[in-house]
Order: C-alpha cells, then sequence, then structure tokens
C-alpha cells in the first residue's frame, strides 16, 4: 500500500508525517527534522532515522559548503549525499515486514537521485510505503515511479 501525504510548501506535510508517524506501530522512516537560525529561518535539515531518532547531517544552505563533489545542489540548499546512503542502508536493512516512511519525496528523486533508488525498491518489493511531497510535484512523481493506487493521507 502506498499512502501519501501532500500539500503546497509550508503546509504541514512534515508536521503531519511525523503525528501519523508517531500514532504508528514500530514502523522506520526517514524524517527531515528542520534547523532554525536565531531569526526563526530554515538553516538547514538533520536526517532523522526513526524510530532510532538518530541524527545525521543531511542538509546546509548551498553559500555553507566550499566544492560541491559531496552534495548534490538544489534551489538554496545543498543535500549531504552520505546522508542519503546511510538512510538507504538503514531502511533497506531493516526487516521487510516493517512499512516504510519517507518525508520527502520531491526535485531530487524525480532527476533519479536523492532516495530514488530507495523507492523504487521498495514499491518493487511491494513494502508498505507512506511518503511526503509538494502538490506541484505530485502528478510526476506517480508518473515516474507508476504509482497507480494509493491513499492520501
Amino acid at each position: 500500500m502506498v499512502r501519501i501525504i501532500t500539500g503546497d510548501i509550508h503546509s504541514g506535510k512534515s508536521t503531519r508525517f511525523l503525528e501519523l508517524y508517531i500514532q504508528g506501530n514500530g514502523d522506520v522512516g526517514l524524517y527531515a527534522k528542520k534547523l532554525y537560525a536565531s531569526d526563526h529561518t530554515i538553516v538547514g535539515y538533520s536526517l532523522l532515522l526513526l524510530p532510532l531518532m538518530e541524527e545525521i547531517p543531511f542538509i546546509c544552505l548551498k553559500e555553507s559548503v566550499s566544492g560541491n563533489e559531496d552534495y548534490y545542489m538544489q534551489g538554496r540548499f545543498a543535500f549531504w549525499k552520505d546522508a542519503f546512503k546511510k538512510g538507504e542502508e538503514y531502511i533497506l536493512g531493516c526487516p521487510p515486514e516493517k512499512a516504510v516512511w519517507i518525508d520527502e519525496v520531491g526535485g531530487l528523486e524525480l532527476k533519479g537521485l536523492g532516495f530514488d533508488f530507495l523507492l523504487r525498491s521498495l514499491l518493487n518489493s511491494k513494502r508498505d510505503v507512506t511518503f511526503t511531497v509538494r502538490s506541484s510535484l505530485l502528478p510526476e512523481v506517480l508518473g515516474r515511479y507508476n504509482i497507480k493506487e494509493y491513499y492520501f493521507l
């Protein structure tokens, strides 16, 4: 089963994701935890391995990295490639009966990067997957991953 949490930018997708995940029953997941500056602007994200609550550096502002071979650049952010690898290894190393939650599927995955391989693997294995996606990217994500049956949360 594929479950999708969708909405516009800053609409509460990740908050809903975390609330629903916490209500669950021992699933595994990857959550993008926002990091704020003192003026309350977002300066990056940590990748939170659920339910371990282990934090991995994940996303930072582009201008804070020197050289970009270790990062995917998108918009104003730099995404650390190793965080995707660690997240993928964590999820694929968990028991296959565990449902998987991913926050979020977006532009990188649509380019074949980020969690693209992980999401394809999960969908091909018929594991239950819940993910967040911006509503503007939803048709493209459904098409890329050939998702025909899904539920909105």
